[in-house]
């Protein structure tokens, strides 16, 4: 079960750098590629005008969704380990944010899992052992709105959304350069800390086999 959910986030992480590193000549050649890829909201806003409404809302929803019960699982059957994990692969920003959502998950964890399914909430309600059944309700309804909110707001700030977007456009040669070079940096800086996602990974498996 480990290894398959390892695997799993090792394709989510690769597919989230390689999307961040290729955002500037994605938006402005495959919007929907991006969508498709990294669906994050500052995502769905730049991509919105060039991608019709149907595919938009087809392709994000299942996408954003996807690795949402992976990170669940994750919590279900690690428990505490998969915390630890978190906080490994964490900066001290994130491991106090880890504390405080601890402390107000058994209280909001049904609010929190609509309004911010990310990594962190979703291991939560693993952790804590959430309804499964209950677990993707919430998130499934949290992300439809989610997408549909986004895409409406992006509609409404076409006036100001355009000129980025055009700028990006008539940039995104250069902008892509430096976007590969500020994830490649990031990549060595991480592993350099000994905070890789990788690394972090390969700690959660030799825990899973000394326990």
């Amino acid at each position: 079960m480990l290894a398959a959910l390892v695997v799993a986030v090792i394709g989510f992480w690769v597919l989230g750098a390689v999307s961040t590193a290729l955002t500037p000549t994605l938006i402005r050649d495959h919007p929907l590629a991006l969508v498709v890829l990294e669906p994050r909201n500052r995502n769905l806003l730049l991509t919105a005008s060039k991608v019709d409404w149907l595919p938009f809302v087809l392709w994000s929803i299942p996408r954003r969704v996807a690795s949402d019960p992976v990170y669940f699982a994750l919590g279900w059957f690690y428990g505490d380990r998969a915390l630890a994990w978190f906080a490994r692969r964490s900066s001290g920003r994130g491991r106090r944010l880890l504390a405080r959502l601890q402390r107000v998950f058994p209280t909001l964890g049904g609010v929190l899992v609509f309004l911010v399914p990310g990594l962190l909430v979703c291991l939560l309600a693993g952790v804590v052992r959430m309804a499964p059944r209950t677990f993707l309700a919430i998130n499934l309804a949290g992300t439809v709105a989610a997408v549909v909110v986004l895409r409406a707001f992006a509609d409404q700030l076409e006036p100001v959304l355009e000129p980025v977007i055009a700028w990006n456009d008539r940039n995104a040669t250069r902008l892509t350069v430096a976007t590969v070079g500020f994830v490649g940096a990031y990549l060595v800086w991480h592993r350099w800390r000994g905070t890789s996602e990788l690394g972090s990974l390969r700690d959660l498996r030799e825990d899973r086999r000394d326990n």
